[in-house]
């Protein structure tokens, strides 16, 4: 039975608990023993209660007047002016700089409509239903519901809030204290939106004028306080006092400056972000807002440069996640919250700590609830060679950090100057790692695939132990193909059934993005001609294992990924646990057998002296076609794709040329040697 609203149960006795709207995060919430434990009878006292709240949380929200009508004219003409100013100099910005499109003209006529909504139906979380117009096209209904939705989440939003009061402080000397009042400067912010959007919409390009007698425009019709109210959820109705706009000069007029915006930006800081879960969380409370505000709700905060920064240089979702990861980490280490409060002193301490940290750190999901100090304290307990990150991943921290330095300094934020170069650890060796890591020979991968994984094992828990059980799943398939095509481990535990097709009467892998991974080197928003999507024949040794008959059984069972098992199996309880689809919170396919993998070239190449992995079979196909007699360099290109980034082919054979006949692909395919 679904729980009830307010209603909680403890010990089988009914409780009325109920937060106080506007003071949740200072006051505790009200908590009042129902004394019963019929279910029922509960459900009755709770409607009663809630009724009684209601009524005296209005009581409460009207006891002090409302803001004269001049008072808020005063801020509806002086918002009025910065958002005249402020659109015109971002849009002739965004057009100076070629990122002004379709989506932002569309979004410009949009807006006025979201903005009418919050001042005639209040801010809800949705889009109103009856305010979709029949005419609308896909495109322009998909941009109001998300505008709408960004745009509410912004209203209500305490940066939103500090705002509204900085400016009215500005204007009067006095403080807002009250919800009702916030309300009405609330309304008088979407009024002098709308109007600034209009003006722009109907082509007016002239500076704002503090005296005039213009008609009234569709905007007027919102200029009362006691047309509406907007508060946090709902429509309070306010004290009816007619009004007209007030075309007197303001009395304390504030120019638009970005450094007294940041200067009165709203604290996000509630409370000291000291563990890595805090970070985390604040860092998805704030991406939306980041990324979504103007120049002038531009703040020097950490997380918001970083989103910005990840706006402007398109990073993709995994790079996001990485870089992220490492600008939190620094905050985490420094204890800064500010890009402004970033001194040489820090960078250098950061950089030295990176070096102290524990390897394994995050290993365990209890590190992102540890302290630093508590981090540094388990530190000192281990042996130098479990401490330091290693030397690549340095690097990356610190392109990173510089990474944010100058999105901060292209703001236009004042920085000291700050040194990044010096703390970039030296590259170890100019050498490529791909030529650096070891190779398969034909024996030593005939011994790999004569494990027990392949050859016969105890039980599906027990695959090291000999036996008679063959299970065809992930483990036993994903290393064959590799070792038959020189694809990259996730290219094939990320396949879909469908990525196996039958082109000219040939099996084949056809190795493509889709909605689960990437491919090496493909960017996510490329054209079609840029795609890296390669078609490889299967091999005829993994038809006669049956393969073909595995990939039609996934497909007939309806799962989604053509290796299901790849997935790993949530813990009860965790985050992933709700997930509708487990897959799509994969970072990186086939890494759940690494281990199983690991201690399968440990057993049959006895002890794995020569440190091979699983990478080591695609190297292992390369170095094969590459001296196989009969096979060209571009047929083999084709069939793996770059076996490094420093590999490059020639105009003849990248440009001039089309894509490598099946038929030569299979023969060269056949080539490989039987692994088993």
């Amino acid at each position: 039975m679904t729980q009830q609203k307010y209603l909680y149960c403890k010990r089988n006795r009914f409780y009325f608990r109920r937060r106080v709207p506007g003071l949740s995060t200072f006051l505790s919430p009200i908590f009042l023993a129902l004394g019963t434990t019929d279910r029922n009878l509960a459900h009755t006292w709770l409607e009663r209660l809630k009724l009684e709240f209601d009524q005296m949380f209005d009581s409460f929200v009207l006891l002090t007047p409302a803001l004269p009508d001049k008072i808020v004219s005063r801020y509806f003409e002086h918002y009025l002016q910065k958002c005249v100013s402020d659109l015109n100099r971002q849009i002739n910005f965004a057009r100076m700089k070629g990122r002004f499109s379709a989506d932002n003209e569309r979004s410009l006529s949009v807006l006025p409509i979201i903005y009418e909504s919050f001042l005639e139906q209040g801010i809800r979380k949705r889009f109103p239903v009856e305010k979709i117009d029949p005419e609308w096209d896909e495109e322009t209904l998909k941009a109001t519901l998300h505008l709408y939705e960004i745009e509410s989440r912004k209203a209500l939003s305490a940066a939103t809030g500090d705002q509204l009061c900085s400016i009215y402080a500005s204007l009067t000397s006095d403080v807002i204290k009250d919800e009702e009042h916030l309300a009405q400067l609330r309304a008088a912010h979407f009024r002098a939106r709308l109007q600034a959007l209009q003006d722009f919409r109907q082509g007016s390009r002239a500076p704002f004028k503090e005296e005039t007698s213009a008609p009234p425009t569709p905007a007027n019709k919102f200029m009362t306080n006691s047309e509406s109210c907007v508060t946090a959820g709902n429509l309070s109705q306010a004290n009816a006092i007619p009004t007209t706009p007030v075309s007197a000069p303001l009395e304390k007029p504030v120019p638009h400056r970005m450094e007294e915006a940041r200067e009165s930006s709203h604290k996000t800081l509630t409370e000291p972000l000291t563990t890595l879960k805090k970070l985390e969380d604040y860092f998805s409370k704030v991406q939306d807002q980041a990324e979504n505000a103007s120049p002038d709700e531009w703040t020097d905060d950490i997380a918001h440069v970083f989103w910005r920064t990840a706006v402007d240089n398109n990073m993709s979702k995994a790079v996001k996640q990485q870089r992220g990861s490492d600008i939190r980490r620094f905050m985490f280490i420094t204890g800064l919250s500010k890009v402004t409060e970033i001194r040489q002193a820090h960078l250098t301490f950061w950089a030295d700590n990176l070096q102290k940290f524990p390897k394994n750190f995050l290993r365990s999901s209890k590190d992102l609830h540890r302290t630093v100090d508590e981090v540094y304290m388990n530190a000192k307990h281990m042996a130098p060679a479990e401490l330091g990150l290693d030397s690549s991943t340095r690097r990356r921290h610190v392109k990173s950090m510089e990474l944010l330095i100058a999105r901060a300094r292209a703001e236009g934020i004042s920085l000291t100057d700050l040194n990044t170069k010096d703390l970039k650890p030296k590259k170890k060796s100019s050498r490529n790692k791909h030529k650096s890591r070891a190779v398969f020979r034909k024996e030593e991968a005939r011994q790999l695939f004569s494990h027990t994984i392949w050859t016969g094992a105890r039980s599906a828990g027990r695959r090291h132990e000999p036996g008679t059980k063959i299970l065809k799943d992930g483990k036993f398939w994903i290393p064959l193909i590799l070792g038959y095509t020189g694809a990259r481990r996730a290219e094939i535990a990320g396949m879909l059934p469908s990525d196996v097709e039958n082109i000219e009467g040939v099996p084949c892998f056809v190795i493509q993005a889709n909605a689960y991974r990437g491919i090496k080197g493909e960017d996510p928003d490329c054209q079609e001609d840029d795609k890296r999507t390669r078609t490889v024949p299967i091999h005829s040794h993994l038809i006669e294992l049956g393969f073909l008959d595995y990939v039609k059984s996934i497909a007939g069972k309806g799962h989604n990924l053509l290796f299901p098992d790849v997935v790993p199996v949530p813990r009860n309880g965790s985050k992933r646990s709700n997930t509708e689809d487990l897959a799509m919170s994969v970072e990186k396919f086939g890494e759940r057998f690494d281990d199983t993998w690991r201690k399968a070239m440990q057993i049959s190449l006895h002890g794995n002296p020569r440190k091979l992995c699983i990478h080591s079979l695609r190297h292992y196909v390369n170095h094969t076609l590459l001296h196989s007699n009969g096979v060209l360099d571009v047929t083999r290109t084709d069939i793996i794709g770059h076996i490094d980034n420093d590999e490059k082919e020639g105009t003849n054979t990248s440009t001039y040329r089309d894509e490598t006949p099946l038929s030569v692909k299979r023969d060269a395919i056949e080539r490989l040697p039987r692994l088993m």
